[in-house]
C-alpha cells in the first residue's frame, strides 16, 4: 500500500512539472490528443508568443483543419498572417472569427486594428464602437476610444 502511495505521489509530482511550463504542457497535450483543435491552438498561441511563428503556424492551421469554426484559432492564425503581411487572408479569418464568436473581444479588436490599417475606416469605426459598448471597462475600450477620436480628427481635416 505504501509503495502504491509513493508511486502515485511520484507520478503526480512528475505531471505537475508540466503545468509550470505552458510550452511543455501543450506539447504533451498535443502528443496525447493529436486530433483535438484546442491543444493545437493553445500550443500555437504559446509558440507565437515565443516568436516561433513557423511552428505556431503549423499548429494553428492544424487546429482549424480539425475545427474550421474555432474562433480563437482563427483569431490566432490571423495574427500570424498579419505579421507575415498577409493582410487580406488575416481579414477574412478575423471576419469569420467575429461572426462565429461575436463576444470574442480579441478577434473584434484585431479586426478593428486591421480594418484601420487597410483603410477600411468605416468598418474600423463600427468595430471600435462595438468594443466600447460591450466592454467599456476593458483596456481594449480605452484604445478604441482613442482610435475613434483620432479617426474623427482625421475626418474633420478632410
Amino acid at each position: 500500500m505504501v509503495a502504491l502511495l509513493v508511486l502515485l505521489c511520484t507520478l503526480t509530482w512528475m505531471r505537475s512539472a508540466l503545468y509550470e511550463n505552458m510550452m511543455l504542457l501543450w506539447q504533451d497535450t498535443v502528443k496525447k490528443s493529436p486530433n483535438k483543435a484546442r491543444p493545437h491552438n493553445n500550443l500555437g498561441y504559446v509558440l507565437k508568443d515565443k516568436g516561433n511563428l513557423d511552428e505556431a503556424l503549423k499548429h494553428l492551421e492544424r487546429s482549424i483543419q480539425i475545427n474550421p469554426e474555432y474562433p480563437e484559432a482563427l483569431n490566432n492564425l490571423a495574427t500570424i498572417y498579419s505579421i507575415q503581411g498577409r493582410k487580406m487572408d488575416a481579414l477574412a479569418l478575423l471576419q469569420k472569427a467575429v461572426a462565429l464568436g461575436p463576444e470574442l473581444i480579441d478577434a473584434r479588436y484585431n479586426l478593428a486594428l486591421l480594418c484601420y490599417q487597410l483603410g477600411l475606416v468605416e468598418d474600423a469605426k463600427r468595430e471600435y464602437t462595438i468594443i466600447l459598448q460591450r466592454w467599456p471597462y476593458r483596456d481594449e475600450a480605452v484604445f478604441s476610444r482613442q482610435m475613434l477620436f483620432m479617426i474623427q480628427a482625421e475626418d474633420r481635416r478632410r
